[in-house]
């Protein structure tokens, strides 16, 4: 009888582990970290000129613990590569939950600094969302993919 416990017990504990180290362990892996590139269009904005606006940038992405940091650099706006003394920087901070990632964001433009939020679903090496910003209040849809080395 004591044998029959004993393995019971086991197998309870064995279970109980397993469900522990599933709740700690994230459901997907770090793909978030490294280089990506990012091409925003502009839907809304209240300087009409700005409205259908491709803009494209290389992102660099960290992750630790859920949060995610990173840096941008401007490379191209409709498809125009950009003179390295036109191209903006900006720096990025936020985290993810599940397959959600939230950024904000400041661009240090070349007049003044402008902030903004990214908030876009990820699906393995691409994600896909929208943005606003308080340049010109401007909003729109973002597409993303991860560079491969």
């Amino acid at each position: 009888m004591e044998g029959k416990y004993t393995k019971l017990t086991f197998v309870i504990g064995f279970i109980g582990l397993l469900i522990t180290i599933w709740q700690i362990l994230p459901l997907r892996d770090k793909q978030i970290d490294g280089e990506w590139t990012m091409t925003s269009k502009v839907k809304e904005a209240d300087l009409q000129r700005y409205v259908g606006m491709e803009i494209k940038w290389k992102l660099f992405l960290t992750e630790n613990d859920q949060k995610v940091k990173g840096t941008a650099e401007k490379i191209a706006i409709n498809n125009k590569t950009l003179h390295y003394g036109l191209r903006t920087t900006m720096e990025l901070e936020g985290n993810i939950k599940d397959d959600i990632l939230t950024l904000s964001y400041v661009e240090h433009g070349k007049l003044r600094k402008t902030s903004g939020i990214f908030i876009v679903k990820m699906n393995g090496k691409e994600f896909k969302g929208q943005f606003s910003q308080t340049a010109s209040n401007t909003k729109g849809d973002i597409i993303g993919r991860k560079l491969e080395k």
